[in-house]
């Protein structure tokens, strides 16, 4: 008779193997990988490759704004904000005017914390903006030229580049990370803390997080370094510009406490999931709800068991934290690599082919 425990190993060994296969197929640096299944026997592992260890702190880039997400739906459970407020009500200096003028008229007004969370509010990209009056930041930063900004230089980018839509005007979505930064801005002021602060005190701590922070000083080397296919990217000025909502620091571990507090119920009532898988395209692989995308079965793959529907976040260091209702297992861990935003949603689909 074969015990549990050695049916797990094959499993581990199995998936470490997949891991390995992973990384060496797409040519990457490192990889860490942790997976919890919670049906039937709960198991739960960590494996890494190459340059990388299984404890090794890594920017989680994007995939914090997961964790802002939750802090908007715990204020919005405590009735401090609704989804349908309009920015204005929370950001109402005379810097912020202006964000969206169309056709001569201020659409600022109309733009409301959901446009912000669904990526619906029209707003440009500022990783479209040219800082140093050269080429966008997007490129320069993948290029390996460090820089740093400042809030009011974001909303000078936003306003140069001007708006790609009226709010709410689309019926696609245009991914911006302006939208999170003046989310996180609204977060603050309903708060009355720093969103690093807030964060500390709503979530990291209560959740025992101790191995997650805000990327603050710029010679701090703790995070892995990611990679732009071969160029490895050492951006500590920018990684501190991000801020809260895109320059976290955190392990597979800490990233996995997370992940199933927001899906347990945890950080706010479970019905609100509901409220924030209102899918609409991105583009032919990914869905966006409300600060959440979602990667689902293409219309004709095979073999279709290894394409049930994925939801969470990812993150342009190659960071994710990802959710698989079907199968009940998550998903952390990084692949340490920019070249390819969908690598995270791939890795994952490994992983499902053996379970």
């Amino acid at each position: 008779m074969i015990s549990s425990s050695e049916t797990n190993q094959g499993i581990f060994t199995a998936w470490q193997n997949r891991l390995n296969e992973f990384s060496r197929q797409n040519k990457l640096k490192g990889t860490i990988l942790s997976v919890f299944r919670e049906k039937k026997d709960p198991i739960s592992w960590t494996g890494a490759t190459g340059n990388l260890s299984r404890e090794q702190p890594y920017f989680i880039t994007s995939v914090a704004k997961l964790h802002l997400l939750a802090l908007v739906l715990k204020l919005k459970v405590r009735g401090l904000v609704n989804l349908d407020d309009p920015i204005t009500k929370f950001l109402n200096e005379d810097i912020y005017l202006g964000l969206s003028i169309v056709k001569g008229q201020d659409f600022t007004p109309k733009i409301t914390v959901g446009h912000l969370l669904s990526h619906l509010s029209g707003l440009p990209d500022y990783f479209q903006f040219s800082f140093s009056g050269e080429k966008s930041l997007r490129e320069e930063l993948f290029t390996g030229k460090d820089q740093s900004w400042r809030p009011k230089d974001l909303l000078k980018a936003i306003k140069e580049l001007g708006p790609i839509s009226k709010p709410g005007n689309r019926k696609s979505i245009a991914y911006a990370d302006t939208n999170f930064q003046l989310l996180g801005k609204i977060a603050e002021k309903i708060t009355r803390q720093d969103l690093e602060e807030a964060l500390i005190n709503f979530q990291l701590k209560p959740l025992g997080m101790n191995e997650t922070y805000v990327y603050n000083d710029v010679h701090d080397r703790t995070p892995a370094t990611f990679y732009h296919y071969e160029k490895q990217l050492e951006i500590p000025m920018a990684m501190s510009s991000f801020g809260p909502v895109g320059g976290m620091v955190s392990t597979a571990r800490d990233s996995m406490i997370f992940l199933k507090a927001f899906f347990h119920g945890q950080l706010f009532p479970l019905t609100e999931l509901d409220t924030i898988q209102q899918w609409k395209s991105m583009n032919k692989y990914l869905s966006y709800g409300l600060g959440m995308s979602r990667s689902e079965k293409p219309r004709y793959a095979l073999p279709l068991k290894a394409y049930p529907e994925i939801i969470g976040h990812t993150g342009i260091s190659g960071a994710f934290a990802l959710f698989v209702p079907e199968k009940k297992v998550f998903f952390t861990g990084t692949v340490n690599q920019s070249k390819d935003p969908y690598l995270p949603y791939k890795l994952a689909r490994k992983i499902i082919g053996t379970l």
